[in-house]
């Protein structure tokens, strides 16, 4: 799958799991998928930057572990410049 766009969206922080929480879409050759993704940062973490890459890696994390993805039938490819979008 080559992934040319990310894009984050219902973002929250679950105080009970402490941890931030959204949904990913990410999309590329003609193909979207969304995942439910949590990361492990600080509370009070503003950097909205951080939280952007931090869901972006664990898309890619989650993707990578797809079975069509382990067992080599298809490659997991970012486009050059790829920038995470927070909606």
């Amino acid at each position: 799958m080559f992934v040319t766009d990310i894009e984050i969206s219902h973002y929250r922080y679950d105080p009970y799991k402490a941890r931030h929480c959204a949904n990913v879409a990410v999309s590329g050759e003609g193909n979207v998928v969304n995942l439910y993704c949590q990361i492990d940062l600080p509370e009070e973490q503003d950097d909205a930057r951080a939280r952007a890459l931090g869901f972006a890696g664990e898309a890619a994390r989650q993707l990578r572990r797809m079975p069509e993805i382990r067992s080599g039938q298809s490659a997991l490819e970012f486009a050059s410049g790829l920038v995470p979008r927070l909606c």
